[in-house]
């Protein structure tokens, strides 16, 4: 199983697609001790501090159907959340639909791209990505997100070798896609609710079209939409956009 290394690249994932494209074997990862153009989901820029923090690409080839690609998020998520738990005994929350939280504050973030769908299933593949905030401190994150960040240094005052984390998730994620295969996804997203540090909190989600909804949330269903009831009672079914804590 291939592991490049590399001391800077713009991002990961636009690395790891281009050898996912190239033919790259199932569980190549690429990890990079910083990014200059880290991005997360909508467009977000995914601050990428030297040496701090963990930046990694890696290439799935799971034996699913066109459909079920999406879920790999979830999966990804729950892989993260179960090695993390390992190596610092801290049970992390997940936020929909890709992030890692501790007590409102943002840890990491996945993101999980994937090559056209509809070309033969022999020749797909998936590229999750992963951003993990590991050994950075208060000092290292920009003023503007502060109040909002943490890191696995912070929440647990022991700095680990980036790498250490990076082969846990890398081993983990490989086991849970494995899983998935064989078991579907009903119990990933059972599994997931349990860790939804979102559930019952009130939400804004800004849809793609620019509306705002605030509202309590109810969770994601059993097709990973997540819900959330306005003011009104009126339940809505969240499939894209930008979720984040109310402000009322």
């Amino acid at each position: 199983m291939k592991i490049v290394r590399l001391q800077s690249t713009d991002s990961t994932n636009r690395v790891a697609m281009e050898m996912a494209a190239d033919g790259a074997a199932h569980g190549t990862a690429i990890i990079s001790a910083t990014q200059t153009k880290g991005r997360g989901r909508l467009g977000k820029v995914w601050q990428s501090p030297a040496g701090k923090g963990l930046y990694t690409s890696v290439i799935l080839r799971p034996v699913l159907k066109a459909e079920d690609f999406p879920y790999l998020t979830f999966v990804a998520g729950l892989a993260v959340a179960d090695a993390i738990k390992q190596l610092y005994n801290l049970q992390p929350g997940l936020k929909w639909p890709n992030d890692i939280y501790f007590f409102m504050k943002k840890c990491g973030g996945i993101l999980s791209e994937s090559s056209a769908l509809t070309v033969d299933p022999s020749c797909r593949f998936a590229v999750v990505g992963i951003g993990l905030n590991v050994n950075t401190t208060i000092n290292d994150f920009p003023a503007e997100v502060v109040t909002r960040a943490t890191s696995l240094f912070i929440e647990s005052g022991r700095e680990m070798s980036v790498d250490e984390v990076f082969t846990k998730i890398h081993a983990q994620l490989l086991l849970e896609v494995q899983s998935f295969e064989r078991h579907g996804f009903t119990p990933v997203i059972k599994r997931w609710r349990e860790l939804d540090c979102m559930f019952g909190k009130r939400l804004a989600w800004v849809a793609v079209n620019g509306k705002v909804v605030e509202g309590i949330s109810l969770g994601p269903d059993n097709l990973g939409r997540l819900h959330i009831r306005d003011d009104s009672g009126k339940v809505h079914e969240v499939l894209s956009g930008d979720v984040q804590l109310g402000t009322s």
